[in-house]
């Protein structure tokens, strides 16, 4: 009995080591597809009718967002499945929680501002990515 044991346990801390982590999987270039928006239990979706915008990830902790012929530098930081952006001078600029990441999906939830005062309102947005490396 304990060979078993001792041989499950070996498998589940073998299944570890080899899983990937949240940052090794965002590293790469992703293409937004689409994203949803929510508002006040209003919602709709984009798809195609928004500007093509692929996201690059580096290991440096830099994210390139490309755009419109642009090129958009800013630091990244993930903790606790929350994906943050940063200014040049280290201010935040946005955060979402990561919903999913693997190897093909990439999707990111932000809460957002009402845009209206005030209470029980809700706003948020999710965005759909899938890799292109």
């Amino acid at each position: 009995m304990q060979k078993w044991a001792f041989f499950l346990i070996g498998c589940a801390v073998l299944f570890s080591a080899c899983k990937r982590s949240t940052e090794q999987q965002l590293l790469g270039k992703w293409k937004l597809d689409s994203a949803y928006y929510h508002y006040n239990q209003f919602g709709f979706s984009s798809e195609g009718w928004h500007q093509e915008e692929v996201y690059e990830f580096l290991p440096s902790g830099e994210t390139r967002t490309i755009a419109q012929n642009s090129v958009l530098t800013n630091e990244y930081k993930i903790k606790d499945r929350q994906l943050s952006y940063f200014n040049d001078e280290g201010v935040l600029i946005n955060s979402y929680e990561i919903l999913l990441v693997d190897g093909n999906q990439l999707v990111l939830r932000a809460e957002k501002e009402p845009l209206f005062k005030g209470n029980n309102q809700n706003r948020f947005e999710v965005r759909y990515f899938s890799k292109l490396d």
